[in-house]
């Protein structure tokens, strides 16, 4: 005589097609979703670097307005703690792509007024932190210009000497880099694909390195 509780296990459980079948619908259903979270993911973290260097771009005009000029920066002074300091700025510039960083660690130079001027002094090197950076203009390709020169109508250079602040975020995965060149850029200034550099518009970068497929990224804030 059949006992009645195994009959009634054999009755809920799975056969082994109906696994099979359910695996099946789970794998076609992670190749369909998974990639779109990861590009909903890569897109939040462009639109949240895109919102803070409008931040600081905020700062800027709100420094300039009441000191007349920005002062240029050493390689241990960051023109975002300058905003900080001055009042324009809550906190550091994050970055939510490329090298993620403690925005409270590696103190960086101290910025003073005296006699109407900002100066830094002290601090140590910010590395590969993501920062706001201050340097003179020059007339090197842009892709290769380390951010000081950018070529906003696709083939003019800034002019020569003038102060320049932008955005350095190091080791960009190719993919954000041309994201975020054209969200600002449009896609006629951007990179046609992810292995070129781009040359022209606010977003400029060599080209990514061909084994890990990352640049560093320079975004044009201000000059004058």
């Amino acid at each position: 005589m059949k006992n009645p509780t195994q009959s009634i296990q054999r009755k809920s459980a799975f056969s082994l097609i109906e696994m099979i079948g359910v695996l099946a619908i789970i794998a076609i259903l992670a190749a369909v979703v998974l990639p779109k979270v990861f590009s909903a993911i890569t897109s939040a973290r462009v639109t949240n670097t895109i919102l803070a260097v409008n931040t600081v771009k905020t700062g800027l005009t709100e420094f300039a307005a009441k000191y007349g000029s920005f002062p240029l920066a050493t390689g241990n002074a960051r023109i975002d703690d300058l905003l900080k300091t001055a009042g324009f700025m809550d906190e550091r510039f994050i970055s939510k792509i490329g090298t993620q960083t403690d925005p409270t660690a590696n103190a960086g130079a101290t910025w003073r007024l005296t006699g109407g001027n900002w100066t830094s002094s002290g601090g140590s090197s910010q590395g590969t932190a993501a920062r706001i950076h201050a340097n003179t203009s020059n007339t090197t390709a842009p892709a290769t210009a380390g951010g000081r020169n950018f070529r906003l109508d696709g083939s003019t250079n800034l002019p020569t000497g003038s102060r320049v602040v932008y955005a350095l975020i190091y080791n960009v995965p190719a993919k954000e880099a041309q994201d975020m060149s054209i969200r600002l850029d449009g896609d006629g200034r951007s990179a046609a694909n992810l292995t070129s550099a781009d040359q022209e518009g606010k977003v400029v970068y060599n080209t990514p390195n061909r084994t890990t497929g990352l640049t560093n990224v320079y975004v044009y804030v201000v000059h004058q």
